[in-house]
Formats: structure tokens, C-alpha cells, sequence
């Protein structure tokens, strides 16, 4: 068995693991390669080491977590207005 196969965890000094590019898109929801290199122009962290691509897990998941997207909470204003006109109308 070629070491290129058996090596699936590279450990780095601050405590992260560098992981294949094929196995953080599986831990990342099953995603497709070509949304992996969408994630790479928008600045998802990774290295090339012997011509593989890299992941660091836990630095990935945080960058990740950052993209997602919340709805902006109703305001207080525009809430009180919707009861009133409701009010209104009955």
C-alpha cells in the first residue's frame, strides 16, 4: 500500500489536522468537488502537498460556519405597526 494512501491526517503545531480535500467535503455535508473550489475563490483555507489538496478541519469548519447567513430579525417599529393596522381591519 502506497504511504500516499495510508496518510489521511496531517497534524499541524496548533493543535488542527490537515485532512483530504475528498474528506472535508464529506464531513462538510457531502458536497460536490465542484463546490469545494467555489469555497477555494472565496477563501476557504487549504494547501497542496504532493499535488493532493489539503484542509485544515477545524479552521475550515470555523470558516464555514462563518458563511452562514441569518435573516435580520423584524423591527420592534414595523412589528407594532403590522398589529395596528391588523387591529384596524378586524
Amino acid at each position: 500500500m502506497p504511504v500516499e494512501e495510508r496518510v489521511t491526517r496531517i497534524p499541524l503545531p496548533n493543535g488542527d489536522a490537515l485532512i483530504t480535500d475528498s474528506e472535508f467535503r464529506i464531513i462538510a455535508g457531502g458536497v460536490t468537488a465542484r463546490t469545494g473550489t467555489n469555497w477555494d475563490k472565496d477563501g476557504c483555507p487549504f494547501a497542496m502537498i504532493g499535488g493532493r489538496k489539503w484542509r485544515p478541519e477545524k479552521e475550515g469548519l470555523t470558516w464555514l460556519a462563518s458563511r452562514i447567513k441569518r435573516r435580520n430579525p423584524r423591527r420592534a417599529r414595523a412589528a407594532a405597526r403590522a398589529t395596528a393596522i391588523s387591529a384596524i381591519a378586524e
